[in-house]
């Protein structure tokens, strides 16, 4: 759990994501949650706010399409993280460059 949330604001990430989970009927499946929100940080700050979500859907379509051809989820999930994180440029770039 990220270490800079208040205690009521990590009971409502827990709820959310339990009924997100729910809803798609995902089963609870070890989520490096501090990883993702790292990672999505970074792009956030890094290129737009706006390119988190897309960015977050793709991976989770890789990851989807990997576990059904046979790869072990974590790894898949893990290898991502860290290819889409290696994308994310070191300084923001200006509003010129993006």
């Amino acid at each position: 759990m990220p270490q800079d949330l208040s205690p009521a604001e990590q009971e409502t990430l827990e709820e959310w994501l339990a009924s997100v989970r729910a809803a798609l009927d995902v089963p609870g499946a070890d989520l490096p949650l501090d990883a993702v929100l790292g990672l999505t940080g970074r792009i956030a700050h890094g290129t737009v706010r706006p390119a988190v979500p897309p960015t977050a859907y793709l991976l989770g379509y890789h990851v989807a399409r990997a576990v059904a051809a046979g790869e072990d989820e974590q790894h898949v999930l893990r290898r991502a993280l860290q290819t889409v994180g290696d994308l994310v440029p070191r300084t923001r770039p200006t509003p010129e460059e993006n």
